[in-house]
């Protein structure tokens, strides 16, 4: 068992052994997307997104989009360091109304 903490509220949570492979897995498959894809295949030209995280984890939206707002909220408890990953959402050009995620590893400086 691990314990997370989330970043702004202080709150811990502690996480079972699935939960941590799941976290290991979508962060390694977006590292593996930034180091190795990005902007080297002409359909990896563009930032991550959900649906294509949610291909290369082979796993559905909601247990993906779960671990990236893990990954991105909360940090090892009694730890110093940012959160693993960063996303945010923007209005499409065509249609407002529909707001994708950009999923983005944050670099550590």
């Amino acid at each position: 068992m691990e314990k997370r903490e989330w970043i702004r509220s202080g709150i811990i949570e502690e996480l079972d052994k699935r939960q941590l492979d799941l976290l290991t897995l979508v962060h390694a498959k977006i590292k593996l997307y930034y180091e190795e894809l990005y902007q080297k295949k002409g359909s990896c030209r563009y930032e991550l997104n959900l649906s294509r995280l949610m291909k290369l984890c082979n796993r559905d939206g909601k247990s993906v989009i779960a671990a990236v707002r893990m990954l991105a909220n909360t940090v090892p408890q009694d730890s110093n360091e940012k959160p693993l990953i960063y996303y945010d959402r923007v209005h499409s050009a065509k249609n407002a109304s529909h707001r994708p995620y950009r999923i983005f590893l944050r670099i550590k400086s």
